[in-house]
């Protein structure tokens, strides 16, 4: 089951960069990377802010970019140039970009493990 559906990442979420053919396979990946960070306690969060939702949202985008190699460092519009962060020291890896994605929404939920 995914944490959200593509009219939240349209409407709630504010997202345009998966095609609505891409969302469910990125969503439910990301749902489980969620699962795996919050040790399955996300499945049974009563998710009243949409935390868990945007969450979701965010970690699909991150895979996306990961999938494509790497944040875009440079784009031309004219003769279409792109350049991709992949070996840049200082982008994030592929699973820092996720984490980053995660905790942006969920930080404050109590759902991620402190170390504590």
């Amino acid at each position: 089951m995914a944490y959200a559906t593509y009219e939240f990442y349209c409407g709630g979420y504010g997202g345009d960069a998966i095609l609505q053919a891409e969302f469910d396979s990125y969503a439910k990946r990301a749902s489980d990377y969620i699962d795996l960070v919050t040790l399955t306690r996300a499945k049974s969060y009563a998710d009243g802010e949409d935390a868990l939702k945007k969450a979701c949202c965010a970690v699909a985008e991150a895979i996306k970019v990961n999938e494509e190699g790497g944040g875009i460092v440079a784009e031309s519009v004219g003769k279409i140039t792109r350049n991709y962060a992949a070996g840049v020291t200082n982008t994030p890896n592929e699973e820092e970009r996720l984490a980053i994605a995660a905790c942006r929404y969920l930080i404050h939920t109590g759902l991620l493990y402190l170390g504590v």
